[in-house]
């Protein structure tokens, strides 16, 4: 393309959205800088002229979820020392490195340390070439100065990590380069011969050369449960009901005070619900090491009381206080068996994950464990370390317990932990009683952490589902396997890796204490009676819990087959996009929820196959067909995100015949 007026589009400026524009940035003044060298003069490009608009209805540079304005309450469930927004020496990346401070390293930047070992030199010349706004460090002085490596971050103060971030990329761009800021929602594209046009929720119009969608979760259109739903509160319009969502946009305030509710969810859409109606109305969580969660709470009077379920009926696990950052899993099995495939390259639908992979995964966590329990009680192996390691590979992975316990006093049962409930039939207050000391005993291990032969074993599957996810990328698990032991794991390393911080799972154990939380059962089945909802399980005997509030702690994953937004209905209509599908061993095509996109340049694939001129796609709704898309980038793990954000920045510029 050779026109000087070139118009690019990043519809989202969240994370993605500033790291594209950061690669843009970076690539941009790599080609002037080449451009100057052959020239012999400097590279400034006047004969170019880029135009980046930048679209985004939250907080420019923080996004919605991570908006600086919200409550300190809710958390990030990322430690300060494991995430960054730059790539590092050695990324896989096309356009030049460009050195920044991991989260962690910005806070000590930002209150002022004396000791800056381990700062890589360039993160602080960037830290000082472009300072934070003074206001920064003075409204977040309270969280930085009591922050460290292992911290969990108020998601403002990630906010404000990316907004400086944000500052820095647009300050990184060649002076030839505009940005326009458009704080609207896009509603619609079209195509407009060679360009697309974009029309935004504040009536403007952006015609564009060149699109980028960082979109993020983009809510789909109601299931037949949430149908039916709808219809219940039409019928009984006091029903309540706090739809799925992102817990900082759900309504809080329809949860009233002092009155039952009845919650679907156990995973970390609770926990946010729980910090805030409990913390944020008032209520205080005392240290007390007479209990057993360590914590008192002492009621506000504004809380509700929780009658919580969920699919396992058992809480998300906290995670371990390492004191540091997470230890490494050996994962040796499984990291072999991904070799040798890797090395017969194989194509679409070619993997068993059932058969071929999920054996290494269960006896990777069965050596965690023991290798751990021969370190903290050697006592309790009856043989040797050697001989449970030659059983754990000679045996059927369904049949380890059984033969480990004639070699150990200490037999560790995965299968247990993927079904925390099963058998169980008992009255709500029993259940309660059971998983209240079963909580007391996730505390326990948590705090014990590296000697704890139960969170290695956890870990271990926790950390196998990253490289079993790339292994699996871009439809090569069969469907069946995909939807049997893959997505097993993929469900249990959330449960057990995913999980909360420490600190929240002792706040729900002490409101199971005072009386405010009660557990439900596992597979809730919800049904209207007496015009309240009805929450039934097996695990209680279907003994019915009712409420005329129904809170559904989860976020949907996006849906390509059930679009909402105006957006991703105007390319549906335009036939601008497919589901990606994965297919089943007799070649039977399974579409899903997500659009499919061009690994090597995430543009839209069309219903016919063609590739989209101009609309390219990253992020969370491309899940199904990518791997690890919602995982915020980790230092020195050569970010997945990162290489997509430089992979589709770098496309973008030469597509429009800039570099």
């Amino acid at each position: 393309m050779n026109r000087n007026s070139v118009h690019v589009a990043i519809i989202g400026v969240g994370p993605r959205g500033i790291s594209v524009l950061e690669r843009m940035a970076s690539a941009l003044n790599d080609a002037d800088k080449k451009a100057g060298q052959q020239d012999g003069a400097p590279g400034s490009r006047a004969n170019q002229n880029l135009t980046i608009h930048l679209i985004e209805d939250s907080q420019m540079g923080a996004g919605n979820i991570w908006r600086t304005d919200q409550t300190r309450t809710l958390c990030m469930n990322t430690l300060a020392g494991a995430v960054t927004l730059f790539t590092e020496p050695g990324s896989t990346v096309t356009a030049p490195v460009v050195e920044g401070p991991l989260q962690f390293d910005w806070i000590r930047l930002l209150r002022g340390d004396e000791d800056l070992s381990g700062i890589p030199e360039k993160a602080i010349e960037l830290f000082h070439t472009y300072p934070p706004e003074p206001s920064v460090a003075e409204d977040f002085k309270e969280e930085l100065a009591q922050s460290v490596t292992q911290s969990n971050p108020s998601r403002a103060l990630y906010g404000a990590y990316l907004r400086w971030a944000f500052d820095v990329a647009l300050q990184l761009l060649p002076d030839w380069v505009e940005v326009e800021q458009h704080h609207a929602r896009a509603i619609g594209i079209r195509e407009d011969g060679d360009r697309d046009v974009i029309t935004l929720d504040n009536s403007e119009i952006i015609s564009a050369d060149s699109t980028v969608m960082a979109v993020g979760w983009q809510v789909p259109a109601p299931n037949a449960e949430e149908q039916a739903i709808a219809d219940a509160i039409a019928t009984n319009p006091d029903l309540v009901w706090v739809k799925p969502g992102n817990p900082v946009d759900q309504d809080t305030a329809l949860i009233p005070a002092g009155e039952k509710v009845l919650v679907r969810g156990l995973g970390m859409g609770f926990f946010d619900i729980m910090a805030l109606t409990t913390i944020d109305r008032g209520g205080i969580f005392h240290e007390d090491d007479t209990t057993r969660s360590g914590l008192r709470y002492e009621p506000s009077g504004n809380e509700p009381h929780f009658i919580i379920t969920s699919g396992r009926g058992y809480p998300y696990l906290p995670k371990s206080d390492y004191k540091s950052l997470p230890p490494g899993a050996k994962l040796a099995r499984l990291k072999a068996v991904i070799s040798t495939i890797n090395s017969q390259n194989r194509g679409i639908a070619s993997i068993d994950y059932d058969t071929e992979v999920w054996p290494a995964v269960a006896r990777d966590a069965y050596e965690a464990y023991y290798e751990n329990l021969n370190r903290v009680r050697p006592e309790a192996i009856t043989t040797s370390f050697d001989r449970l390691v030659e059983v754990i590979d000679s045996t059927d992975v369904d049949k380890l317990p059984k033969a480990l316990a004639a070699h150990t006093t200490d037999v560790f049962d995965l299968k247990a932990w993927e079904y925390p409930l099963a058998g169980i039939n008992e009255s709500v207050d029993k259940l309660t009683a059971r998983i209240a000391d079963g909580m007391a005993s996730d505390i326990r291990h948590a705090v014990a952490a590296w000697d704890s032969p139960l969170k290695s074993a956890l870990w271990s599957i926790s950390a196998a589902r990253k490289p079993s996810s790339i292994l699996g990328a871009e439809g090569r698990l069969t469907f069946e396997s995909r939807r049997n032991r893959f997505a097993a794991v993929m469900a249990l390393g959330q449960m057990v890796g995913s999980g909360p911080p420490l600190f929240r799972t002792r706040e729900l154990l002490a409101l199971v204490d005072a009386g405010l939380a009660h557990f439900a059962g596992a597979r809730p089945q919800l049904s209207v009676q007496d015009g309240q909802w009805q929450l039934t399980s097996p695990t209680t005997g279907y003994e019915p819990q009712r409420s005329t509030v129904l809170v559904d702690a989860w976020m949907h994953n996006p849906d390509v087959r059930r679009s909402s937004d105006p957006l991703a209905l105007s390319l549906e209509d335009a036939d601008r996009v497919r589901p990606f599908s994965d297919y089943t061993v007799d070649g039977t095509a399974a579409p899903t929820g997500s659009p499919e996109v061009d690994p090597a340049t995430r543009l839209l694939v069309h219903p016919n196959g063609n590739l989209d001129p101009r609309v390219h796609l990253i992020g969370i709704p491309t899940y199904a067909q990518l791997a690890d898309t919602t995982i915020s980038p980790m230092p020195g793990t050569d970010p997945l995100m990162l290489q997509e954000t430089d992979k589709t920045a770098v496309h973008v510029l030469k597509q429009v015949g800039l570099i």
